[in-house]
């Protein structure tokens, strides 16, 4: 009689080590069921007037991660693009499924469309994942108003994480600065020869900008604030704010989800792309 209960133990025990080693093979193999192709569009719009008149911390950390990849524009390439293979390529508007919102922003005036751009993708799971440079918006000397990356990975679902900045400048015309911001990281795809000319924006009128180019030349230190740098010259901007967001969200593939912010907003939507690629 012993000797049957212990047999009848030994198999009872057998068999629930079956059935977790059966529930952990499902458990991985639906985790990466998920992994695969995606085209990925993102649009991000700043709200042009703040309602919810918050202060803004300035004891944040900006800084880019260093896994990253940069979208690449198909026509910049010697080579012939072949879209449905390549990871990373921006896709032509015609392709995109977000264009009636994103021209919705356009034409509302209460908001500023800083970034639309759509591409395809292998999405894998954390560890494994890339973070994608985003920028737009006005350019002020090195910087554009929007900067920062988003990573996507899958686990039981995708998982959008935002590591964004949007940034606003004064000209430097040696005014007091009054709170003390960062220091703004250069994109690490920064280039010379994209430095665009100057460029103001709505709120920045004539008058600042005839006191710069009064003070062409002239090589003033305004103090470590000044965050727009110039390497070996006075700093051309100060920064006058940043709002940084910083979310962690699950998505469902298909669906188009929205972030919320008072200042920044952000439109995402992931969708299974059937890629002939290995």
């Amino acid at each position: 009689m012993i000797c049957f209960r212990k047999k009848l133990h030994q198999s009872l025990m057998s068999l629930a080590a079956l059935l977790l080693i059966s529930n952990a093979l499902h458990a991985q193999q639906t985790t990466s069921n998920h992994e695969g192709w995606y085209q990925v569009e993102l649009i991000v719009f700043a709200r042009k007037e703040d309602s919810s008149q918050e202060h803004w911390p300035s004891n944040i950390k900006l800084r880019y991660p260093g896994d990253w990849v940069e979208l690449k524009d198909p026509a910049a390439s010697e080579a012939k693009i072949d879209l449905t293979k390549e990871a990373f390529y921006r896709l032509p508007a015609n392709e995109r499924k977000l264009n009636a919102q994103a021209q919705k922003l356009e034409r509302n005036g209460r908001f500023e469309l800083l970034f639309h751009s759509a591409w395809r993708q292998i999405i894998t799971n954390k560890k494994s994942s890339k973070a994608i440079l985003v920028s737009g918006g006005p350019t002020f000397g090195q910087h554009q108003a929007l900067e920062g990356s988003i990573r996507l990975s899958v686990a039981t679902y995708l998982e959008l994480q935002t590591n964004l900045w949007f940034s606003q400048f004064d000209l430097n015309v040696g005014q007091e600065v009054t709170q003390n911001w960062p220091e703004i990281p250069l994109r690490p795809n920064y280039s010379t020869a994209s430095e665009n000319a100057l460029t103001l924006d709505s709120e920045l009128d004539f008058d600042q900008a005839l006191a710069k180019e009064n003070q062409q030349g002239i090589d003033v230190n305004f103090g470590p604030n000044a965050s727009a740098k110039t390497e070996g010259t006075a700093s051309e901007y100060i920064t006058r704010q940043i709002i940084f967001v910083q979310e962690e969200r699950d998505m469902r593939s298909g669906e188009v989800h929205y972030l919320d912010h008072p200042v920044l907003g952000v439109i995402v939507q992931v969708t299974p792309y059937p890629s002939a690629a290995p």
